[in-house]
């Protein structure tokens, strides 16, 4: 065996100081990082939900400022509708000019919408030909509208083709064929902070863990326009997230990216005062990065380590001190090991120290002091030992002899029992034999559903006793058909009630026959139980399942396979392996075992 390289106890000492305290730093400095990680946490959710307060609060009072905006519109628009409404019930159609309604109201639009949701006439041509039928909450909005009659109002809403902030109002038609609608545009002053779409420009200045502020309509539509004055539309990555905050009115959080940077969505539904129709719920999707707090733990990460530098090279200096001034002492005692391992039993340890290696020390001298007594003893007690030897060997071939006629007797014994136990089958083949020979259709049946049980058991892998116990129970399996008239068993054509009632018995006529034979206990379960079914209806208990002994299950399988490929009364001709086969499948899970069938089958498409 190759030696192992040598490595002073000083060094492996220098190590162990060095990683302990290694450790220890590293331990201390971890700590601190993570406390100072949760309190970065802590401050990054105090300003979270600041944040999330603030903008609730300036959606609010963009709403509320747009409510007052919306009074005069309303009271306009009513006196428009009212005067369209009049002039469709005079004349009985649309025909009429619509922008005649509007002279001097350049912010108003005139629309009247036909009952298949489709905008048929506008004083706007952009909305004209307009359909709403993938809208959903709209139309059903505008069935209120149709069914109720009366002038009603939504809250602002962005318009399908401008993406404008808008406020419409509807009126049906006193025969509810079309609906007349007017909008109109919604001014904000967007130095105020109070406009639905530039209400965020303050809380982005003030806070620049924020990367963005939008509020989305019930559609996710924002009211902020981009550069190319499109509206701004909800992420479909987070498409999930919007929709859940508008369905259950609560805060949706999760954590992705922005821009490539991990960043953190804040989802706050909020609820438009007063409104009426589709756009009743609207969400404000707020962004938050944490630049500043990762560059902070860049920052204590590089304080960290190096603190944990900066210490592990004063202490391996400290250390390398300390080792080699405590292993001075074991080196002495390692020097006195190898020259007692060379024999030298005349080494002492000389060394004047006050701890514990001064006890080692007197320990070691005192040892090699036993060693030479020992080694005088040794050569005594050798002498004795070649005495033993000799008395043991003689012994050993005492022992031998018995053992070589121990063997011879158990081999007698042996050959006894396996005769004895040959005996015990030829009586049980003796009364197989006698059944079949009652019984002129079965001429060699239980011989068969042996052979039959016995390669089941071997293709399941049974153990010995196991087989053994199959072996009786199998060929004596019909034992109790000697209880059973000749005229019943050998009738040509279908039994009797009766007579069938009496075969039925033969299971329970068996058990009885053998009951008194203490070698066949195990084996009269098989004989009791070889007619039951996996579904219960068979016979004489009408047991199911796992309440049917196994084996049992097995001699059913064999039975059954041998009576449909031998000649029976009650059938013109056996059938083919093919089709016993066939009918063991069929049957397989109510009146066989799944697993027996399966094994069987294989067996015998093998043997083919």
């Amino acid at each position: 065996m190759k030696n192992k390289r040598f490595f002073p106890f000083k060094y492996k000492l220098f190590i162990l100081l060095f990683f302990s305290v290694f450790l220890v730093s590293s331990i201390l400095a971890s700590f601190q990082f993570y406390i100072m990680h949760n309190n970065m946490e802590d401050d990054f959710s105090q300003k979270q939900k600041l944040v999330h307060d603030r903008a609730l609060n300036m959606i609010k009072n963009a709403d509320y400022v747009n409510l007052l905006n919306e009074k005069p519109i309303e009271e306009e628009a009513e006196i428009i509708l009212r005067k369209v409404w009049n002039e469709y019930k005079e004349d009985k159609n649309i025909d009429f000019n619509l922008s005649s309604f509007i002279n001097g109201k350049d912010d108003y639009q005139l629309y009247i919408i036909d009952s298949s949701n489709t905008v048929i006439r506008a004083t706007d041509p952009e909305d004209l030909g307009l359909n709403f039928t993938g809208y959903t909450d709209f139309l059903n909005y505008l069935d209120v509208i149709r069914a109720s009659g009366i002038f009603s109002t939504s809250r602002v809403s962005l318009s399908i083709n401008s993406g404008d902030l808008m406020k419409y109002c509807y009126i049906s038609s006193y025969d509810g064929k079309y609906i007349f609608e007017t909008g109109t545009k919604m001014e904000t002053d967007k130095t105020s902070n109070v406009a639905f779409e530039d209400f965020e420009h303050q809380l982005l200045d003030e806070n620049s863990f924020i990367s963005s502020i939008l509020l989305y309509d019930y559609q996710g539509v924002s009211y902020k326009k981009d550069a190319a004055g499109k509206n701004i539309k909800i992420s479909s990555n987070h498409e999930d997230y919007f929709k859940q905050a508008l369905d259950t009115m609560k805060t949706v959080e999760v954590t992705g990216t922005y821009l490539n940077a991990p960043a953190h969505y804040e989802y706050i539904p909020y609820e438009i005062v007063g409104a009426r129709g589709a756009n009743e719920r609207n969400v404000i999707e707020i962004i938050y990065n944490n630049r500043e707090a990762r560059n902070k733990l860049r920052y204590m990460e590089g304080v960290v380590a190096l603190v944990v530098i900066l210490s592990s090279a004063v202490v391996a200096s400290i250390g390398y001190y300390i080792a080699s001034r405590l292993v001075k002492p074991i080196e002495e005692l390692t020097i006195g090991a190898k020259e007692v391992a060379e024999g030298n039993l005349s080494y002492r340890f000389k060394m004047k120290i006050n701890d514990e290696t001064a006890i080692l020390g007197k320990q070691f001298n005192h040892m090699t002091e036993e060693l030479s007594r020992l080694l005088d003893e040794r050569y005594k007690y050798e002498k004795n030992l070649q005495t033993k030897n000799q008395e043991i060997f003689n012994q050993k071939e005492e022992i031998s002899a018995l053992y070589e006629e121990t063997s011879a007797l158990n081999e007698e014994l042996e050959d006894m029992l396996r005769q004895n136990s040959e005996s015990y089958f030829e009586t049980v083949r003796a009364l197989a034999n006698a059944i079949d020979e009652k019984d002129a259709y079965t001429g060699g049946h239980c011989e068969r559903v042996m052979e039959y049980s016995m390669v089941i058991a071997a293709e399941m892998g049974l153990n010995e006793s196991e087989m053994n116990d199959l072996k009786f129970g199998s060929i004596l399996h019909d034992i109790g058909k000697i209880g059973i008239a000749e005229n019943i068993l050998n009738k040509e054509g279908k039994l009797s009630q009766e007579e069938y009632g009496e075969i039925k018995k033969h299971p329970i006529k068996g058990d009885n026959i053998l009951k008194n034979l203490n070698f066949l206990t195990n084996c009269r379960r098989i004989i009791h139980e070889h007619h039951e079914r996996i579904d219960g209806k068979g016979y004489p208990g009408g047991l199911d399942g796992d309440h049917i002994y196994f084996l049992a299950k097995i001699v059913c399988v064999a039975d059954a396979y041998d009576a449909m490929t031998s000649c029976r009364p009650y059938r013109n001709g056996e059938l083919s392996k093919e089709q016993a086969i066939e009918e063991m499948l069929r049957n397989k899970g109510t009146q066989f075992d799944p697993e027996i069938v399966d094994a069987f089958i294989s067996y015998l498409k093998r043997e083919e």
